[in-house]
């Protein structure tokens, strides 16, 4: 998968990033551009302190990264949410589910 940016990571490691992004506890900030320190090697949702850590190298800590242009962009943003969704099997209602009012 190629990332706006120009980064690259194989289809298996784009899935798990996106799925630790869903399912990490310390994701569960909004509007983040989310990014792994390291190359690509494997994922390993706990290190020894208890930590969560994910998909990359180097301990592949996930970190909040600064948004550029390319990824502020709503067409693409809308794009890359459809196919996020649509990767991980969610319905517009079940995203609606976990909506606050």
């Amino acid at each position: 998968m190629k990332y706006v940016t120009g980064g690259y990571v194989g289809e298996k490691e784009a899935g798990e990033r996106l799925a630790q992004v869903i399912d990490d506890p310390s994701c569960t900030k909004s509007g983040v551009y989310w990014s792994w320190n390291g190359g690509a090697q494997t994922v390993g949702r706990w290190d020894k302190s208890g930590k969560p850590k994910g998909a990359g190298g180097s301990g592949g800590e996930i970190f909040e990264n600064t948004q550029s242009d390319a990824v502020k962009d709503l067409p693409t943003a809308m794009k890359v949410w459809e196919y996020s969704k649509a990767a991980v099997g969610l319905s517009d209602k079940e995203m609606a589910k976990g909506m606050k009012p």
